[in-house]
C-alpha cells in the first residue's frame, strides 16, 4: 500500500470536483480552474468533503503503488492552487543587475552585453519590487507545476555565485559562501 496514496484530501468549501468526462476532473475555485486526468485503473471517491484516490485492483503492482502517490500528490497540490495559489520568490543582486516587466514578457540585465528578455506564460503572473541593491522577483500562479518551471527556467539564466552571490536565488535557499581566493604573496 502507498502511505501517501492512502491519505485523504479534505476539500475546502470554496472547491468543487466534478467529472467532466471518463477520467478527466474539473476543480474549480476562487483562483481559477485546473483539469486533472486520473488513469483507468484507479477512481476518485467523495464523501462529506473528504476525497480519496483508490485504486480499482487489490493486487497492486510497484509502478501502480508509486503511481497512486503520484497522483494523490498531484490532485492535491491542485485543490491547493484554486483554494490560495502558488509563490516562488526570486532574489536577483548584483551590481547594475535588474529586472522589469513589461507587458507579457520579463527584461533583466545581468551584466551581458545585451538585456535578456523571457516571454511570461498565461496563467502565471511575474511581480518584481526593488529594495536595498536587489530586486525580489514573485511568481504567482494556481498550477504549481508551471510556477516551479518559470522559476527555474528564470534562476537558470544566471545562478548565485558562491564567491559573492550575485546571480538568482529563491528567497528561502541556502547558500554557503566560499572565500574569496587570495593571490599568493
Amino acid at each position: 500500500m502507498s502511505k501517501i496514496g492512502k491519505k485523504i484530501i479534505n476539500l475546502p468549501e470554496e472547491v468543487k470536483i466534478t467529472e467532466v468526462s471518463e477520467g478527466r476532473f474539473e476543480i474549480k475555485g476562487p483562483k481559477g480552474v485546473l483539469f486533472f486526468e486520473l488513469p483507468s485503473v484507479f477512481k476518485l471517491e467523495e464523501e462529506n468533503r473528504i476525497v480519496k484516490v483508490v485504486p480499482l485492483k487489490d493486487n497492486l503492482d510497484k509502478k501502480t503503488k508509486a503511481l497512486w502517490g503520484t497522483l494523490r500528490s498531484l490532485l492535491n497540490n491542485k485543490v491547493l492552487g484554486v483554494k490560495d495559489g502558488f509563490e516562488k520568490v526570486l532574489i536577483l543582486q548584483g551590481l547594475g543587475y535588474a529586472a522589469e516587466v513589461k507587458e507579457d514578457k520579463i527584461f533583466f540585465k545581468l551584466g551581458y552585453s545585451h538585456p535578456v528578455e523571457l516571454a511570461i506564460p498565461n496563467d502565471v503572473k511575474v511581480e518584481v519590487k526593488t529594495e536595498k541593491g536587489r530586486s525580489l522577483i514573485y511568481v504567482r500562479g494556481i498550477d504549481k507545476e508551471k510556477v516551479g518551471a518559470f522559476a527555474f527556467k528564470i534562476k537558470k539564466l544566471k545562478p548565485a555565485d558562491v564567491y559573492h552571490m550575485k546571480g538568482f536565488r529563491y528567497f528561502d535557499e541556502v547558500i554557503k559562501l566560499k572565500p574569496v581566493k587570495k593571490s599568493a604573496k
